[in-house]
């Protein structure tokens, strides 16, 4: 479903929702499964990322986006894939302001879901095997234990979580997947990482039990996927955190990660009768505000 824009040269869009490469676009724009719209001034791409899809824009200046992107945007919502994916997602990050851009989110039915940050860890070819307590051991997983990872990660997120799509994407993309199980032989955390390219690796995913909160559990899982990292060649690690999620900042800074990027994560739903009732709802919201206490 590709609309296979011309590639020859980068488009000098000034205006875009996140920074994107230009080999990070040519590569977005060559998949099959990828769909870009463009008009005089400005682009909209829409993608799969992490197992859900999300969209990317440049425009030239503000006046175009507001003139163009309402007119682009229904021609984007005709390929989302409802049938595999969770929701559509979009990442603002570098925009000095957003004011002027928050209106056109909300006609196009985008929420706020929550900051994002990416952290890396540019030296770790020396990485060392973490130290487990003594009854404690970190073991290699295997399919059985998907279920497990999947209930630990759905509840150690919580409302910062990702969606089942996402999920079955991490399994996929994963080439190594390990899990701490405690004394009692229990599963309580686990961790996953990605193939190393050109020195360069990324946790996808770390994880502990919420009852197993507290006991270092997060640091070992954590120190364990990069010492995998480097075991495989990398000399780099990236991970994806959560902000709001303190101890995931404080653990991973504790290893020797830092800030590297950070941005805001925009969320639409792909359930149309539930963006239908919130549009209902925030009329009736709109309504109440304008002429509430009239009596």
């Amino acid at each position: 479903m590709n609309s296979r824009p011309a590639l020859e040269t980068d488009q000098p869009y000034e205006l875009k929702n996140a920074p994107l490469r230009p080999r990070q676009r040519r590569d977005l724009l060559e998949r099959d499964t990828t769909y870009s719209i463009e008009s005089e001034n400005g682009e909209v791409i829409l993608a799969y990322e992490r197992g859900q899809q999300q969209v990317w824009w440049g425009f030239r200046s503000v006046e175009d986006m507001r003139t163009d992107f309402p007119q682009m945007w229904p021609e984007v919502l005709k390929q989302v894939d409802r049938d595999h994916v969770d929701y559509i997602t979009m990442d603002i990050a570098g925009l000095p302001t957003r004011t002027w851009l928050d209106p056109l989110l909300q006609d196009a039915d985008f929420a706020f879901f929550a900051e994002w940050m990416d952290m890396a860890n540019p030296d770790i070819a020396s990485a060392e095997v973490p130290e487990f307590p003594e009854g404690v051991r970190m073991r290699k997983a295997d399919e059985d234990d998907l279920q497990r990872f999947y209930a630990i990660w759905t509840e150690a997120y919580g409302e910062y979580g990702d969606g089942p799509a996402t999920f079955d994407w991490l399994t996929d993309e994963a080439e190594w997947a390990g899990c701490l199980e405690d004394e009692d032989g229990e599963i309580v955390a686990f961790a996953m990482t990605s193939e190393v390219e050109r020195g360069e690796g990324r946790i996808l995913a770390a994880a502990v039990a919420p009852e197993a909160w507290g006991n270092g559990y997060g640091r070992l899982v954590l120190g364990a996927a990069t010492y995998q990292l480097s075991a495989a060649g990398a000399v780099k690690a990236t991970i994806r955190v959560r902000p709001d999620i303190k101890q995931a900042l404080r653990t991973c800074a504790d290893l020797g990660y830092r800030h590297q990027a950070a941005g805001l994560e925009f969320r639409r739903d792909v359930d149309e009768d539930a963006i239908r009732e919130r549009r209902e709802e925030r009329r009736k919201a709109g309504v109440k505000a304008r002429f509430g206490g009239w009596r």
